[in-house]
C-alpha cells in the first residue's frame, strides 16, 4: 500500500452518514488521527448529513456520493462512485457498517475500487439486521451475499471480540483476516473540560444522585426497562441523552410510573462529556450492543458503570478492575438492585481513580487499522 509520498494517495474512510451514533464517531476519529506517515485520510459518505457533520474540520476532505447505499440504489450508487473516484489514487478503504461494507465490496467486484478493502462491523449482526423478522428467502439471500462479499475483503474487523467471533462464524472468515479492534475514545474525553455554565445551571436543579444514559431511543437500548428500574429508586434523577422514535412512549411510561418530574430527556448533545462529568452513575440497559463506546466515555469522565451483560461488548468493558457492576439478566429488578448497590458509598468511584483506557487511545486505534494494510508487505 503506497504511503503519502506526495503523489496524492488516499485511504477512504467510508460510512453512510454522520448521524449521532458510535460508528460515525469512530469514522471521524480515524480521519482525525490517521498516521500522517501514511496515505491521506478522506471521508467518503453516502450523504453529507447527520449530527456530527458540524464537527468535520474544513481541513479534512469529504467525498459525497449523494445516494444511499440501499440495495435498490446499487447501480446508481456505483455509477456515481465511479465518477467520484475517477483519477484519484486510492490506497485502501476502511468501510463501516453493513450497508456501506456491502456496496464498497460490490464496487471492488465491479472494478471501480482496485485497492484493498477493510470492512468493520459495529453491532450484533443478527439482531441489528433484524434477520429473525425477515422473510426466510430474503434473510437467506442476505446471508449468502454478505458471506460471499466479506470473504473477499482484505480484512474483516469486529469492534469487540464478541462481534469479531460472531462475524467469523456466520460467514466463514479466515482467522488470519479477522480482527477485533476496539473503538477509539475521542480526545475530548481524555481530559477534564470545564462544564458550560448553562449545563451547570441545568444540573443544579436536578436532585442527586444523578443517573445518566446515552443512546438512540430505539428498542435496542432498553430505555423502558431503565425507566422502570429507576422508578424503584426512591430518590435522585435520571438523564437520558438522545433522540428517536420511542420518545413519546418513554415519556408516557415515565408519567404513568410517577417519575416524570425526576427524569430529563434533553435530546442529542454533541458534547455529552459535560453531562457525564457532572453525573453520579452511568447505566446501560441495552438488549444488544457491539462495543458501547458510551461505557468507555463514562469511565473516562470518572463515572462508575452499571451495564447489562448483553451480546456484545459490556463484559469486555466492565471488568473486575473497573468500578461498576454487570447485570447478568434481563430482569428489571436486577438492574435496579445493581444501581442501588453501585450508588452506595462502598461502590462509588473512589477519588483519584484512573481507569486504564490506553487501548482506546485514538492514535493507537488508527495505527492498528493502518497496520492491517502493512502486514505482509
Amino acid at each position: 500500500m503506497a504511503g503519502d509520498d506526495g503523489n496524492g494517495h488516499m485511504v477512504l474512510i467510508a460510512i453512510e452518514t454522520l448521524g449521532g451514533g458510535g460508528a460515525e464517531r469512530v469514522a471521524l476519529d480515524l480521519v482525525r488521527h490517521w498516521p500522517r506517515d501514511h496515505a491521506m485520510p478522506v471521508l467518503l459518505v453516502a450523504s453529507r448529513r447527520g449530527e456530527y457533520m458540524t464537527g468535520v474540520s474544513p481541513e479534512f476532505p469529504v467525498l459525497e456520493v449523494g445516494l444511499s447505499s440501499s440495495p435498490r440504489n446499487t447501480v446508481g450508487f456505483l455509477r456515481r462512485l465511479r465518477v467520484l473516484l475517477r483519477g484519484r489514487k486510492i490506497a485502501g478503504v476502511i468501510s463501516h457498517m453493513t450497508g456501506m461494507n456491502r456496496i464498497m465490496l460490490r464496487a471492488q467486484f465491479a472494478g471501480i475500487i482496485r485497492a484493498p478493502i477493510v470492512v468493520v462491523e459495529h453491532n450484533n449482526f443478527m439482531r441489528n439486521c433484524g434477520l429473525a423478522q425477515m422473510p426466510r428467502l430474503r434473510s437467506w439471500l442476505l446471508m449468502k451475499e454478505t458471506g460471499f462479499l466479506y470473504r473477499r475483503a482484505h480484512a474483516v474487523v469486529g469492534c469487540s471480540e464478541g462481534v469479531a467471533e460472531q462475524i467469523g462464524k456466520l460467514f466463514g472468515i479466515d482467522r488470519n483476516r479477522l480482527r477485533a479492534i476496539v473503538n477509539p475514545l475521542g480526545r475530548r474525553f481524555l481530559r477534564e473540560s470545564a462544564m458550560d455554565e448553562e449545563v451547570a445551571a441545568w444540573f443544579r436543579k436536578l436532585p442527586r444522585p444523578i443517573l445518566v444514559s446515552v443512546g438512540r431511543m430505539v428498542p435496542q437500548k432498553g430505555f423502558d426497562d431503565l425507566i422502570r428500574a429507576f422508578a424503584m429508586q426512591r430518590e435522585g434523577s435520571l438523564v437520558i441523552l438522545g433522540e428517536g422514535p420511542l420518545r413519546p412512549e418513554l415519556e408516557a411510561l415515565a408519567q404513568n410510573l410517577g417519575v416524570a418530574e425526576r427524569i430529563a430527556m434533553p435530546g442529542f448533545l454533541n458534547a455529552p462529556e459535560h453531562i457525564l462529568q457532572a453525573a453520579d452513575l452511568y447505566v446501560s440497559s441495552s438488549h444488544w450492543e457491539g462495543y458501547p463506546l458510551t461505557l468507555i466515555e463514562a469511565y473516562a469522565c470518572g463515572l462508575p458503570v452499571v451495564a447489562r451483560t448483553c451480546d456484545f461488548g459490556p463484559a469486555e468493558i466492565v471488568r473486575a478492575d473497573r468500578p461498576g457492576r454487570l447485570v447478568q439478566s434481563e430482569d428489571v429488578a436486577d438492574l435496579a438492585s445493581a444501581v442501588s448497590e453501585c450508588l452506595s458509598n462502598e461502590i462509588r468511584f473512589p477519588p483519584g481513580t484512573v481507569v486504564d483506557l490506553s487501548e482506546n487511545d485514538p492514535n493507537h486505534v488508527a495505527a492498528r487499522y493502518r497496520d492491517i494494510f502493512l502486514e505482509g508487505r
